[in-house]
Parts: structure tokens; C-alpha cells; sequence
């Protein structure tokens, strides 16, 4: 049986409508294959009076020292007339 394991994503959305939002959260739990990819889905800080959510797969894994990382870039759901656009690395894992 392989090894499952997670990581650990956060960063702040784009700027519209003159405010942004922040994220944070825990990817899905998958085995250590290669090219494995994780979904990540949360919801957004509260700002102007509203919050987004998204849920996106990310890439494949990136190898990096003691471990690797998954890129993941995506839009918020469409929310008091705009959306947000994210990106980032999860955090290291092995």
C-alpha cells in the first residue's frame, strides 16, 4: 500500500473591485506516485461584505529539496458581481 500524504496551501486572491481576499487550507490526501496531483478547494477571507470559494486541481508534483510541491493557479467563484484570480505552491511535502 503506498503512503498518502498532504499539503498545505495559502495566499491572497488578485485585486477586483477594489479589495482582494486571502486562503488557506489543507490539500487532498493522495499517494506518492509520480505525477500525482492533489484538489484543493476553500473558501475566502471576508471582505466588502462577501467571501468567495474554489476548488482546483493542481499540477503535478515539482521535486525540490527533501520533498516537492504542486503549482495550482484558478478563479473564485463569481460572487457581488466579480471574480478573483489565485496562484501559488503548496507547501513542501515528502
Amino acid at each position: 500500500m503506498l503512503d498518502v500524504h498532504t499539503h498545505g496551501f495559502e495566499g491572497p486572491t488578485t485585486v477586483n473591485d477594489n479589495h482582494r481576499h486571502y486562503y488557506k487550507g489543507i490539500s487532498s490526501a493522495e499517494p506518492n506516485t509520480l505525477r500525482h496531483v492533489h484538489n484543493i478547494s476553500a473558501v475566502t477571507t471576508f471582505a466588502n461584505g462577501h467571501t468567495h470559494s474554489f476548488s482546483v486541481s493542481t499540477a503535478p508534483a515539482i521535486p525540490v529539496n527533501y520533498g516537492h510541491i504542486h503549482p495550482y493557479m484558478g478563479t473564485t467563484t463569481f460572487n457581488d458581481g466579480h471574480v478573483h484570480y489565485f496562484r501559488g505552491n503548496t507547501t513542501v511535502s515528502k
